[in-house]
């Protein structure tokens, strides 16, 4: 048993077998001709004759008093024709809304380098500074309280419960810079390479890669 060809597969039959015949015909032809043609029911030739005229597959023409059906090879390739050229406009209209998003996103990425607010960089980066130079405070203090000599003249107890409030000074020190860094990325629009070389400058040797060393 033959398989069961598809609607689309039928009217390639149709569309083959006029073009074949190379002349124009009435529906009164086609319905005596298609149903063997395209293993189809007599009833079913109009479905079929209307759906190739929707698609501008099979053209029509009234003449007299009745209609005409024909589709030559002339017009497979003129068809195709037409939709290549939509094809190469749509691809045009394309091409040139993507040059005008690069362009329009260029012209923005400028705007906003120029809207940068340097001179609240540098006030952010003195107050880094500052900040610096109060922990180097406190570390010092910190290496100076871990002395021998400060031990032997205090109780070990007192000296761990001063190295204890000193750490917790530093951790809040250092939360302090966070949030001071969090503000220094909007400031810089997220530019990581600012962010960073305002880092290295204001940490010096407690600068490692992503921000401020770790307190031990």
């Amino acid at each position: 048993m033959p398989p069961k060809l598809s609607k689309s597969a039928k009217q390639d039959l149709i569309l083959t077998h006029l073009r074949s015949t190379g002349t124009c015909h009435t529906l009164k032809d086609l319905e005596k001709m298609l149903p063997s043609v395209a293993s189809i029911n007599g009833i079913q030739v109009k479905e079929y004759i209307q759906a190739l005229t929707d698609e501008n597959k099979l053209r029509v023409e009234k003449i007299g008093s009745g209609n005409w059906y024909w589709s030559f090879s002339s017009d497979e390739k003129l068809e195709r024709e037409r939709q290549l050229a939509r094809v190469r406009t749509e691809v045009e209209k394309t091409r040139k809304s993507c040059a005008n998003a690069e362009a329009a996103l260029t012209a923005e990425t400028g705007r906003r380098l120029e809207e940068t607010d340097y001179d609240g960089l540098e006030q952010e980066r003195e107050a880094l500074v500052a900040t610096k130079a109060e922990l180097e405070t406190e570390v010092a203090r910190l290496r100076n309280a871990a002395q021998p000599d400060s031990v032997s003249s205090k109780g070990v107890t007192q000296v761990q419960d001063e190295l204890a409030g000193f750490r917790e000074d530093a951790l809040q020190w250092t939360d302090n810079i966070y949030v001071l860094e969090e503000y220094l990325r909007k400031l810089a629009g997220g530019d990581r390479e600012i962010v960073e070389a305002v880092q290295r400058e204001c940490y010096g040797d407690e600068y490692v890669d992503g921000g401020l060393r770790e307190v031990g």
